[in-house]
């Protein structure tokens, strides 16, 4: 339940107006936000505070009315229309202000409604609305203005513009003199309604009455503050409802005050010149005078004075400077960002790929790379070196490093083969040298059959490389004679031993079949219907006659081809 707190401002009715209303030292007319403890200067008038206090919560005001826009000029009211109908009362020319729409100024805008009860309400001309009559109150407790309702005659129910706030206050006056003059009719209720609940702030009845808070004679003659927390009643509109019917019946409202906790943001840039004040300390400039602007040459928003050396000259300071060596290449992608004559390292030994004569850092220096027609980048691409003598293959005049020449050397990558013991021998009956290879000796074309199985090992036939056991020269069938340099093309082969050849047998690895009629891909034995004619050869009378399957007569002529299939001489 909202806390409720009623406090007497004076028991005098001569107040005078704090010229410091949020006591944070610094008198109204000097303090940028006078009802803001936490600040008080906005130098360059963007809203936002220079300086914050340490710790402090700002419990800013949201929205008030001390009723110093409305016009007020200390004359009477008169509502103009029906005293017996219910409804809102609206301004006339040169009387106080019974409502009020906020189109210009900061105050809230306000409305008032009539509720008849009877009476001539405020037909006959009373004190309502906007005033500036201090002689009952002494002084308004904020400006010179407040908000009088009297002598209603009825019931009026004066209603601010809605609001969302953490808490409000406001102050009343009620009009002193004998405390009899309210009657037990008389009743003020003050209640803020908000869209989830209302809370109740005052309600009064007669003189000494009823109500939570007591009679009019508890207020009478004195400013007394309200305030409330409306944090959980949502957006909502305070209303100040007064029923009356004397003269002698008023009260005086002033001082509306919707606030909501915050916290303040300091201003970044207190003189609005685009600088932040850090920046501009540390430029040497005073944050506080826009016309004092840090020096920044090449605009990129870091002044000079802290942006420190120029290496390559080039009027951009090293901060700023995107290639501080000016060699072509950005910081971000150097490896030497202050050495024009460098800018990778790609083997990241610390030494520049220029200097470095070995860029990949893989043994081999550039130069070799080069000749070896390798990557000199790259360590992935590495010369071969098959003698392990320091000299790449590509270059080496001699890869297996056993003193012959690679171009006399029957075995240049071998280095247990020279040319000296190349003769050939294989089974010591091998003379003649034409380095070929067999069992890793040096042997002769045509003379390779190192077993003594009458086959080539060395896969020479006829000129021609085929494998041992496959010496079918001529390309025509496997031969199995045994035959090399001599190839015998009518040498019989049944490789599935059915009794077919294989050139005859369509089926030369399947010993239960070697002819299919109807080529359909079955063999005739497995087919049952060897002619494709769609009957069954166990019923076709002409089983390999596709185009027959009776021969009514037996005479071996099948039906579609015989004139007489009965064979009656008809």
């Amino acid at each position: 339940m909202p806390i409720i707190i009623a406090t007497i401002v004076l028991a005098s009715a001569q107040i005078v107006s704090a010229n410091d209303s949020d006591g944070d030292g610094t008198d109204d007319q000097y303090d940028d936000f006078p009802h803001d403890p936490c600040a008080d200067t906005d130098t360059d008038g963007d809203g936002l505070p220079d300086t914050v206090v340490s710790g402090c919560t700002s419990n800013s005001i949201v929205a008030y009315t001390s009723f110093e826009d409305p016009f007020t000029n200390g004359a009477k009211y008169y509502d103009t229309g029906n005293k017996s109908v219910s409804r809102h009362l609206w301004n006339n020319a040169n009387e106080p202000h019974v409502s009020h729409n906020k189109s210009t100024g900061d105050e809230m805008g306000f409305t008032l409604y009539y509720t008849s009860t009877g009476g001539v309400g405020l037909t006959d001309g009373d004190f309502f609305g906007t005033a500036n009559y201090t002689g009952t109150v002494g002084n308004f407790t904020e400006g010179a203005q407040g908000y009088q309702m009297g002598d209603v005659d009825g019931t009026t129910t004066l209603s601010l513009d809605s609001v969302a706030a953490d808490s409000m206050s406001l102050d009343i006056f009620v009009q002193g003199g004998s405390s009899n003059s309210y009657e037990a009719s008389d009743n003020l209720i003050i209640r803020f309604v908000g869209s989830t609940s209302t809370v109740e702030l005052v309600n009064v009845t007669g003189a000494t009455g009823t109500g939570n808070n007591g009679g009019f004679a508890t207020y009478m003659g004195v400013w007394t503050s309200f305030s409330s927390d409306i944090s959980s009643q949502g957006i909502g509109n305070l209303e100040i409802e007064f029923t009356s019917n004397s003269q002698t019946e008023s009260v005086y409202i002033d001082n509306v005050a919707f606030t909501s906790t915050s916290q303040l943001v300091e201003d970044t840039d207190d003189d609005n010149d685009g600088w932040d004040d850090v920046d501009e300390n540390s430029c040497g400039t005073d944050p506080l005078d826009s016309n004092e602007i840090p020096i920044d040459s090449n605009g990129n928003g870091v002044c000079d004075a802290i942006e420190g050396d120029d290496f390559d000259g080039d009027g951009i300071p090293n901060d700023s400077d995107p290639d501080d060596d000016n060699d072509g290449y950005d910081d971000e992608y150097d490896a030497f960002p202050l050495d024009p004559t460098e800018w990778d390292d790609a083997d990241g030994d610390g030494i520049g790929s220029n200097a470095d004569t070995d860029d990949d850092g893989d043994g081999w220096s550039d130069s070799e790379e080069v000749d070896c027609m390798t990557e000199p980048s790259s360590a992935f691409s590495v010369p071969d070196d098959s003698d392990g003598d320091g000299i790449c293959d590509i270059v080496d005049a001699d890869d297996d490093n056993d003193m012959v020449n690679d171009e006399n050397d029957c075995a240049p990558f071998d280095a247990s083969i020279s040319e000296l013991d190349c003769d050939g021998v294989c089974g010591g009956n091998n003379t003649v040298d034409e380095c070929g290879i067999c069992g890793g000796s040096g042997i002769s074309e045509g003379a390779c059959d190192c077993d003594g199985n009458s086959f080539d090992e060395c896969g020479v036939c006829g000129g021609e490389g085929i494998p041992e056991g496959t010496c079918d020269c001529a390309g025509n069938v496997l031969d199995e004679c045994g035959v090399c340099g001599g190839d015998q093309s009518t040498c019989a082969i049944d490789s599935d031993g059915d009794g077919v050849d294989d050139n005859s047998d369509l089926f030369p690895e399947d010993s239960q079949e070697w002819s299919d009629y109807d080529g359909d891909g079955l063999g005739d034995n497995a087919d049952t219907d060897d002619d494709g004619d769609g009957c069954d050869d166990i019923s076709d009378a002409l089983p390999y006659n596709a185009n027959e399957c009776l021969d009514t007569d037996s005479d071996g002529t099948g039906d579609n081809e015989d004139t007489d299939d009965d064979n009656d001489g008809w």
